[in-house]
Protein backbone atom coordinates (compact mmCIF):
# COMPACT_ATOMS: atom_id res chain seq x y z
CA UNK A 1 0.00 0.00 0.00
CA UNK A 2 1.48 3.44 -0.88
CA UNK A 3 1.51 5.94 1.88
CA UNK A 4 -0.46 8.98 1.66
CA UNK A 5 1.15 12.14 0.28
CA UNK A 6 2.37 14.32 3.34
CA UNK A 7 -0.07 17.28 3.52
CA UNK A 8 0.39 20.58 1.38
CA UNK A 9 -1.46 22.73 4.51
CA UNK A 10 -1.66 21.56 7.63
CA UNK A 11 -3.24 23.27 10.54
CA UNK A 12 -2.59 23.01 14.70
CA UNK A 13 -4.40 24.07 16.88
CA UNK A 14 -5.66 27.21 15.38
CA UNK A 15 -7.84 29.01 18.12
CA UNK A 16 -9.38 32.36 17.42
CA UNK A 17 -11.59 34.87 19.80
CA UNK A 18 -13.46 37.84 19.81
CA UNK A 19 -14.93 39.79 23.04
CA UNK A 20 -17.94 37.32 23.66
CA UNK A 21 -17.44 34.72 20.73
CA UNK A 22 -14.58 31.87 20.10
CA UNK A 23 -14.95 31.46 16.67
CA UNK A 24 -12.50 29.35 16.12
CA UNK A 25 -11.59 26.57 19.34
CA UNK A 26 -8.50 24.43 18.31
CA UNK A 27 -9.09 23.25 15.17
CA UNK A 28 -6.64 20.87 13.28
CA UNK A 29 -6.66 19.54 9.91
CA UNK A 30 -4.42 18.37 7.03
CA UNK A 31 -5.21 18.82 2.94
CA UNK A 32 -3.15 17.02 0.38
CA UNK A 33 -2.35 16.96 -2.70
CA UNK A 34 -5.59 15.72 -4.61
CA UNK A 35 -8.14 16.53 -2.07
CA UNK A 36 -11.49 19.17 -2.28
CA UNK A 37 -12.16 19.29 1.37
CA UNK A 38 -15.73 20.81 1.99
CA UNK A 39 -16.26 23.07 5.41
CA UNK A 40 -19.45 22.52 6.47
CA UNK A 41 -21.18 24.76 8.96
CA UNK A 42 -24.18 27.04 9.45
CA UNK A 43 -24.02 31.11 9.23
CA UNK A 44 -21.40 31.82 11.84
CA UNK A 45 -20.10 28.95 12.55
CA UNK A 46 -16.37 30.25 12.18
CA UNK A 47 -15.81 28.95 8.63
CA UNK A 48 -14.74 32.25 6.63
CA UNK A 49 -12.88 32.99 10.33
CA UNK A 50 -10.87 30.10 9.41
CA UNK A 51 -10.21 30.74 5.81
CA UNK A 52 -8.87 34.07 6.35
CA UNK A 53 -6.67 33.32 8.77
CA UNK A 54 -5.04 30.59 6.26
CA UNK A 55 -5.10 33.65 3.66
CA UNK A 56 -3.78 36.31 6.30
CA UNK A 57 -6.68 38.64 6.75
CA UNK A 58 -7.46 37.76 10.27
CA UNK A 59 -4.13 36.73 12.83
CA UNK A 60 -5.03 33.49 15.15
CA UNK A 61 -4.80 33.79 18.80
CA UNK A 62 -2.75 30.80 19.10
CA UNK A 63 -1.78 27.79 17.15
CA UNK A 64 0.45 26.88 13.30
CA UNK A 65 -0.02 27.01 9.86
CA UNK A 66 2.31 24.39 8.06
CA UNK A 67 2.93 24.77 4.09
CA UNK A 68 4.20 21.76 2.63
CA UNK A 69 5.99 20.56 5.85
CA UNK A 70 7.12 24.47 6.88
CA UNK A 71 5.91 26.04 9.68
CA UNK A 72 4.26 29.49 8.31
CA UNK A 73 3.53 32.87 9.47
CA UNK A 74 1.02 33.82 7.49
CA UNK A 75 0.81 38.03 8.06
CA UNK A 76 -1.03 39.29 5.04
CA UNK A 77 -2.69 37.85 2.17
CA UNK A 78 0.66 38.83 0.14
CA UNK A 79 2.18 36.04 2.80
CA UNK A 80 -0.16 33.43 1.65
CA UNK A 81 0.50 34.02 -1.87
CA UNK A 82 3.82 34.00 -1.59
CA UNK A 83 2.92 30.23 -0.02
CA UNK A 84 1.03 29.00 -2.93
CA UNK A 85 -2.29 29.76 -0.98
CA UNK A 86 -4.86 31.67 -3.22
CA UNK A 87 -8.89 32.82 -2.02
CA UNK A 88 -12.01 33.08 -4.21
CA UNK A 89 -14.11 35.35 -2.45
CA UNK A 90 -17.87 35.50 -1.82
CA UNK A 91 -17.86 39.29 -3.51
CA UNK A 92 -15.23 39.43 -5.84
CA UNK A 93 -12.39 41.77 -5.94
CA UNK A 94 -12.65 43.01 -9.36
CA UNK A 95 -12.51 46.06 -11.11
CA UNK A 96 -15.51 46.06 -13.38
CA UNK A 97 -14.18 48.96 -15.80
CA UNK A 98 -11.23 47.12 -16.93
CA UNK A 99 -11.06 43.57 -19.19
CA UNK A 100 -10.72 40.49 -18.01
CA UNK A 101 -6.82 40.45 -19.18
CA UNK A 102 -6.47 44.16 -17.22
CA UNK A 103 -7.69 42.41 -13.59
CA UNK A 104 -5.47 39.64 -14.20
CA UNK A 105 -2.44 41.69 -14.87
CA UNK A 106 -2.86 43.62 -11.58
CA UNK A 107 -2.47 40.29 -9.48
CA UNK A 108 0.92 39.26 -11.34
CA UNK A 109 3.53 42.37 -10.74
CA UNK A 110 5.97 40.69 -12.69
CA UNK A 111 4.21 41.50 -15.79
CA UNK A 112 6.57 44.26 -18.00
CA UNK A 113 5.47 47.48 -17.83
CA UNK A 114 4.23 48.02 -20.85
CA UNK A 115 0.84 46.87 -21.88
CA UNK A 116 0.40 44.43 -19.27
CA UNK A 117 -2.62 42.91 -19.84
CA UNK A 118 -1.81 42.21 -23.52
CA UNK A 119 0.95 40.14 -22.22
CA UNK A 120 -1.65 38.32 -19.93
CA UNK A 121 -3.29 37.35 -22.67
CA UNK A 122 -2.24 33.82 -23.69
CA UNK A 123 -1.65 32.54 -20.38
CA UNK A 124 -5.02 33.43 -19.64
CA UNK A 125 -6.21 31.57 -22.75
CA UNK A 126 -3.41 28.56 -21.60
CA UNK A 127 -4.34 28.12 -18.85
CA UNK A 128 -8.34 28.84 -19.12
CA UNK A 129 -8.26 26.33 -21.76
CA UNK A 130 -6.88 23.46 -19.62
CA UNK A 131 -9.12 24.07 -16.73
CA UNK A 132 -12.23 24.63 -18.64
CA UNK A 133 -11.96 28.40 -17.85
CA UNK A 134 -13.19 29.93 -20.82
CA UNK A 135 -13.35 33.28 -21.24
CA UNK A 136 -12.31 36.53 -23.20
CA UNK A 137 -9.58 38.44 -21.93
CA UNK A 138 -10.51 41.51 -23.71
CA UNK A 139 -13.72 41.34 -22.43
CA UNK A 140 -14.63 43.86 -19.84
CA UNK A 141 -15.62 42.66 -16.07
CA UNK A 142 -18.87 44.57 -16.25
CA UNK A 143 -20.04 42.59 -19.50
CA UNK A 144 -19.77 39.28 -17.52
CA UNK A 145 -21.85 37.13 -15.88
CA UNK A 146 -21.41 35.85 -12.03
CA UNK A 147 -20.39 32.44 -13.28
CA UNK A 148 -17.65 34.19 -15.52
CA UNK A 149 -16.26 36.42 -12.94
CA UNK A 150 -15.86 33.46 -10.29
CA UNK A 151 -13.84 31.93 -13.49
CA UNK A 152 -11.54 34.92 -13.45
CA UNK A 153 -10.67 34.93 -10.13
CA UNK A 154 -9.80 31.44 -10.42
CA UNK A 155 -7.77 31.93 -12.87
CA UNK A 156 -6.16 35.02 -10.69
CA UNK A 157 -5.34 32.62 -8.36
CA UNK A 158 -4.15 29.79 -10.72
CA UNK A 159 -1.92 32.53 -12.56
CA UNK A 160 -0.52 33.82 -9.05
CA UNK A 161 0.68 30.08 -8.82
CA UNK A 162 -1.72 29.03 -5.83
CA UNK A 163 -1.78 25.13 -5.50
CA UNK A 164 -3.74 25.67 -2.32
CA UNK A 165 -7.35 27.00 -3.30
CA UNK A 166 -9.78 28.28 -1.10
CA UNK A 167 -13.36 29.09 -2.35
CA UNK A 168 -16.27 30.87 0.18
CA UNK A 169 -19.26 29.34 -0.97
CA UNK A 170 -18.64 29.23 -4.47
CA UNK A 171 -22.03 27.71 -5.66
CA UNK A 172 -23.99 30.47 -3.91
CA UNK A 173 -24.14 32.15 -7.22
CA UNK A 174 -24.24 29.45 -9.66
CA UNK A 175 -27.09 28.35 -11.54
CA UNK A 176 -27.00 24.20 -10.91
CA UNK A 177 -25.75 23.90 -15.06
CA UNK A 178 -23.00 26.21 -13.67
CA UNK A 179 -22.49 24.63 -10.63
CA UNK A 180 -21.91 21.23 -13.14
CA UNK A 181 -19.14 23.43 -14.58
CA UNK A 182 -17.64 24.43 -11.64
CA UNK A 183 -17.26 20.48 -10.57
CA UNK A 184 -15.56 20.11 -13.85
CA UNK A 185 -13.18 22.60 -13.01
CA UNK A 186 -12.46 20.70 -9.54
CA UNK A 187 -11.94 17.54 -11.11
CA UNK A 188 -9.01 19.20 -13.20
CA UNK A 189 -7.73 21.10 -10.12
CA UNK A 190 -7.53 17.20 -8.46
CA UNK A 191 -6.07 15.66 -11.05
CA UNK A 192 -3.31 17.88 -11.37
CA UNK A 193 -2.53 18.26 -7.26
CA UNK A 194 -3.91 21.16 -6.38
CA UNK A 195 -5.08 21.41 -2.44
CA UNK A 196 -9.08 22.71 -2.52
CA UNK A 197 -10.99 23.63 0.55
CA UNK A 198 -14.46 25.15 -0.18
CA UNK A 199 -16.81 26.72 2.16
CA UNK A 200 -20.33 25.89 2.63
CA UNK A 201 -23.36 25.48 4.42
CA UNK A 202 -25.27 23.02 2.22
CA UNK A 203 -25.43 19.18 2.89
CA UNK A 204 -25.94 18.07 -0.71
CA UNK A 205 -22.75 19.71 -1.25
CA UNK A 206 -21.02 18.40 0.42
CA UNK A 207 -21.85 14.38 0.06
CA UNK A 208 -21.61 16.23 -3.64
CA UNK A 209 -17.36 16.31 -3.26
CA UNK A 210 -14.68 14.30 -4.97
CA UNK A 211 -13.09 13.67 -2.10
CA UNK A 212 -13.40 12.51 1.69
CA UNK A 213 -14.35 15.13 3.40
CA UNK A 214 -14.38 17.14 6.82
CA UNK A 215 -18.06 18.37 7.86
CA UNK A 216 -17.60 20.18 10.93
CA UNK A 217 -18.65 23.18 13.39
CA UNK A 218 -15.22 24.72 13.53
CA UNK A 219 -16.23 27.00 15.84
CA UNK A 220 -15.89 24.13 18.31
CA UNK A 221 -14.09 21.52 16.55
CA UNK A 222 -10.77 20.56 18.24
CA UNK A 223 -9.69 18.09 15.03
CA UNK A 224 -11.14 17.87 11.81
CA UNK A 225 -10.31 14.25 10.78
CA UNK A 226 -12.05 13.75 7.38
CA UNK A 227 -14.22 10.25 7.07
CA UNK A 228 -13.25 7.52 4.41
CA UNK A 229 -16.78 8.95 2.27
CA UNK A 230 -16.28 10.05 -1.55
CA UNK A 231 -18.72 11.06 -3.33
CA UNK A 232 -19.36 12.48 -6.65
CA UNK A 233 -20.66 16.04 -8.19
CA UNK A 234 -23.49 16.16 -10.43
CA UNK A 235 -23.24 15.01 -13.56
Amino acid sequence: MCAAPSPLLALREITKTFPGVVANDRVTFDVRPGEIHALLGENGAGKTTLMNIIYGILQPDAGEIIVRGQMTRVRSPADAIAAGIGMVPQHFLLVRRHTVAENIALALPTLPFLFPGRRAEGRIREVGTHYGLAVDPRAAVWQLSVSEQQRVEILKALLRGAQILILDEPTSVLTPQEVIFLSNVLRQMKADGHAVIFITHKLDEVFATVSPFCARDVSSAPSISPPQTSGRWPG
